[in-house]
């Protein structure tokens, strides 16, 4: 008996084991498949965008890093991965299993099978783009450098050979949509397990890694290194779609009756999962354009506050802490006291440098550690009095 014939009398009620396609596609689960499909890629594609704004015209970096392109590249296998599942509704995905024909089962294969592809290549981008954005970071550290390095390697090594299977898993090839087809394939059950724990285990050290240096850093604030351990650490929520997206498959493949209903839920967590890791990647390097937003709702906000003065918002009025010595000019900042002497107003103006005792980080990695910046905190014993001011455009 063929492997339709028995998914089918597993799962079929009585007087309809040759199966009952719907009227229309998508339908049943296919519709939340569908939705999800659509709708997140416009999503990453706004983070994809503000990421590259900000490497380009408010860091004025004088080219993209390697992080970047592999960014920009896995937005497009994550958009046509969207696509195709978008497409594979019309053709069964999130159809019950008894809803099937043998006709269309062999669509349906057809299409998760070329999907199953984009996911793979999806994955390794986005895993790729984190492990080299902790490396750009914290590389000066040799023992956290290679470590990313082994992680990286694991990952990539892991996802060709599951890239492999999934394109000559069976012999002949045809046979992974024909399965009435004589030949053989590889066990999809030990597939499914194997490559859903490996894709686990990966996405869980990524999103730790981070964490063991963030919380060696010499912050003013605990809240900062909250702040960072957010930022960095946002890969956990790629994690968390993974594990349920394992979950369902191999309780598909392993004991559901329902194997291509639970596929429709599994599918949908795989779309989440690609487009949440990318999205992830940007917002680790979004800490300039926040910085940024911050000052500009700052700058408005006293601006709104001082309109009807006769006095620049800057200034203090006479009498309200000190004169202004005859000048005219004014007597305080906005901030505190004016600077005593132009190597203190120096001083005050280079950037802060978070570090590792006795040793500091370069401007690149000042550039993601900006965003958690505030008036008034500093990092204790890291900057440098004679240092003179930096200047991004360096990077």
């Amino acid at each position: 008996m063929s492997r339709i014939s028995s998914i089918i009398d597993r799962s079929s009620t009585p007087g309809n084991v040759d199966g009952t396609p719907p009227d229309h596609f998508p339908s049943d689960g296919g519709v939340y498949v569908w939705r999800t499909a659509v709708v997140m890629p416009f999503i990453t594609f706004i983070f994809v965008a503000l990421r590259l704004y900000t490497r380009l015209y408010i860091v004025k970096a004088k080219r993209l890093r390697l992080d970047d392109w592999v960014v920009a590249l896995t937005m497009i296998v994550c958009t046509a991965h969207s696509v195709l599942i978008a497409n594979a509704t019309y053709n069964g995905m999130g159809l019950h299993v008894w809803q099937f024909t043998e006709e269309l089962t062999s669509q349906y294969l057809l299409w998760l099978g070329i999907v199953s592809l984009f996911y793979v290549l999806g994955l390794c981008g986005f895993k790729s783009a984190l492990l080299l954005l902790y490396i750009e970071l914290f590389g000066v550290y040799t023992k956290f450098k290679w470590t990313c390095y082994g992680t990286l390697f694991f990952t990539v090594t892991y996802l060709f050979s599951n890239l492999v299977i999934e394109f000559l898993g069976c012999h002949p090839i045809d046979k992974k949509w024909h399965p009435e087809l004589p030949g053989k394939c590889v066990d999809i059950t030990v597939s499914v397990i194997f490559y859903g724990a490996c894709n686990m285990a990966t996405d869980l050290i990524i999103a730790i890694l981070p964490l063991t240096m963030i919380w060696n850093l010499q912050l003013a604030s605990i809240w900062h290194k909250v702040g960072l351990s957010l930022l960095l650490s946002s890969g956990f929520i790629a994690w968390a779609f993974a594990v349920v997206r394992w979950g369902y498959a191999t309780y598909g493949v392993t004991s559901s009756p329902d194997i291509t209903g639970l596929g429709g839920v599994a599918f949908t967590m795989s779309i989440l999962e690609l487009h949440t890791g990318l999205i992830c990647c940007c917002t680790a390097s979004l800490g300039p354009l926040w910085k940024g937003l911050v000052s500009w709702w700052g700058s408005w906000n006293i601006v709104a506050h001082s309109a009807g003065s006769s006095l620049p918002s800057f200034v203090r009025k006479p009498g309200n802490g000190g004169t202004s010595g005859g000048t005219g000019g004014p007597s305080h900042l906005s901030n505190g006291s004016a600077p005593s002497n132009k190597g203190e107003m120096s001083r005050n103006q280079a950037a802060p440098t978070m570090s590792y005792p006795g040793t500091t980080l370069n401007e690149s990695r000042e550039i993601v550690y900006d965003s958690m910046s505030t008036p008034g905190s500093n990092v204790s014993a890291s900057v440098r009095e004679d240092a003179p001011p930096r200047h991004v455009e360096d990077v």
